[in-house]
């Protein structure tokens, strides 16, 4: 009785994990899809689900089935209350205040989290990729920044060395009407990096919509894998940050924007030299150096 009352109480993904060695490749690739992706399929009906894994929407129901629910549905709204929760700040602070999952201090654990975050980069993100976006930037008219909360922090390390290097950068951290001030006059030749982890929001939607209806180029920076921005960007980076329900470093996105900076420095070269030779003697000028 006991060991059934714990199973029915069982989150989806404890489920999944539970029954993952005993599943089909086709089960498997949908439980990776769910296990990456969970605020998206929480949102997406069984058919849906079935598209973009390449599934029969047969195979999803029985994939819920497999999970000890009636159906799709029922894995769904248990799916959506779930990430409703993780969604909630105090609730992945709390999270990662109450766990003791090693003996490490807070500076051991945010460098042992980083460092696996890092080696996961190096799997997700090409520097045929780093590259393909570094052209993107010299190229560009206009770079619009945008991100929101804590990865806002990211658009400001990086419109303080593009704007350095002679880029025209704007960053763009509102939500809501103040953003539609950033982007309406954005055409063809200016480009939109956009920061969207977690979940898919109305902002980044919007920013990479009104790109490609004029002719803009996008880069997307996500920790999803697939979601209804990805068609719509012309680059879409793969960057983990960590479980939801956890505190969740920055240290990965970080060393990815330190690498397009680096990227655009290297690419300009002497130009880029002189452009800061240039900001050495205004300093020096008003003896500010």
């Amino acid at each position: 009785m006991e060991q059934a009352k714990r199973a029915a109480e069982a989150t989806v993904t404890q489920r999944i994990r539970d029954e993952y060695g005993g599943m089909t490749s086709g089960q498997r690739r949908l439980a990776d899809f769910v296990l990456q992706n969970a605020p998206e399929v929480a949102m997406m009906s069984s058919g849906e689900l079935a598209s973009v894994t390449g599934m029969s929407e047969s195979s999803v129901v029985r994939f819920a089935q497999t999970l000890g629910y009636q159906g799709y549905p029922d894995m769904r709204q248990q799916l959506q209350q779930e990430v409703l929760k993780q969604f909630r700040s105090s609730d992945r602070v709390a999270a990662m205040v109450h766990s003791r999952p090693t003996q490490d201090g807070p500076l051991g654990t945010i460098v042992a989290e980083t460092n696996r975050h890092l080696q996961q980069l190096l799997l997700n993100v090409t520097e045929d990729q780093v590259a393909e976006v570094v052209d993107m930037i010299l190229r560009a008219n206009r770079i619009i920044l945008f991100a929101e909360g804590a990865p806002a922090s990211l658009t400001v390390l990086a419109e303080f060395w593009l704007a350095r290097l002679g880029c025209n950068v704007a960053r763009v951290n509102q939500t809501g009407r103040r953003l539609f001030d950033q982007i309406f006059q954005v055409g063809a030749g200016d480009l939109a990096i956009v920061f969207a982890f977690r979940r898919v929001t109305r902002e980044a939607m919007a920013i990479l919509e009104h790109m490609h209806s004029q002719g803009g180029e996008t880069v997307l920076i996500s920790d999803l894998s697939d979601s209804r921005m990805h068609p719509l960007a012309t680059q879409a980076l793969l960057v983990r940050r960590g479980p939801m329900q956890a505190f969740r470093p920055l240290g990965a996105p970080l060393a990815l924007v330190d690498a397009l900076i680096l990227g655009v420095m290297l690419a300009k070269g002497d130009e880029a030299v002189d452009q800061l030779a240039r900001l050495d003697a205004l300093r020096q000028r008003y003896d500010w150096l």
